[in-house]
C-alpha cells in the first residue's frame, strides 16, 4: 500500500511543478500607417497597446524593408512587467527589456543578452510604397 501511495504521491508533485511558459499568444493583427510616420532608415516607432499582446515596434530596416515586433518579451511574456522597447527612442540599436534586462537585436530580433532564449515575436510586414501593412 505505501508503495501505491509514494508514486501516487510523486506524480502528483511532478504534475504539480510550474514551468515557465514562453509561448506568446497568438491574437489577430492586421493595420496600417503611412510609412512617412516612421522617418528614415534606421529608425523605429511603437504602435498602440491595441495591437498585439503589448504594442507593436515597427523598425525601418533598409530602404523598402520594415520589420514589426511583439513588445511582449519572449522571456515569460504574460508577465505584465515583460515590454520590449527601444534602447534609444532617437538613434535606437537594439530592443531591450528593463524587467529580465534581456537584449535583442533590431534586424531580427534575435536575443543576445539575458534570460530570453527565444526571438522576438514578428509579424509580417509588406510596404506598398505609401502604407506599412502589419499583420500575422
Amino acid at each position: 500500500m505505501s508503495k501505491y501511495f509514494t508514486f501516487f504521491l510523486v506524480i502528483i508533485i511532478i504534475n504539480s511543478c510550474n514551468k515557465d511558459d514562453n509561448t506568446i499568444p497568438n491574437v489577430p493583427v492586421s493595420f496600417r500607417i503611412q510609412a512617412s510616420e516612421l522617418g528614415g532608415v534606421g529608425s523605429a516607432i511603437y504602435t498602440q497597446e491595441i495591437y498585439g499582446i503589448r504594442g507593436i515596434i515597427i523598425y525601418h530596416k533598409n530602404s523598402n524593408e520594415y520589420v514589426a515586433y511583439e513588445r511582449a518579451c519572449s522571456y515569460r511574456p504574460t508577465n505584465d512587467c515583460e515590454v520590449v522597447q527601444l534602447n534609444n527612442d532617437i538613434n535606437p540599436s537594439y530592443l531591450t527589456d528593463n524587467c529580465c534586462n534581456s537584449n535583442f537585436l533590431l534586424d531580427d530580433g534575435t536575443p543576445f543578452s539575458g534570460p530570453a532564449l527565444l526571438p522576438l515575436k514578428q509579424y509580417n510586414t509588406s510596404f506598398d510604397g505609401t502604407y506599412i501593412n502589419v499583420s500575422n
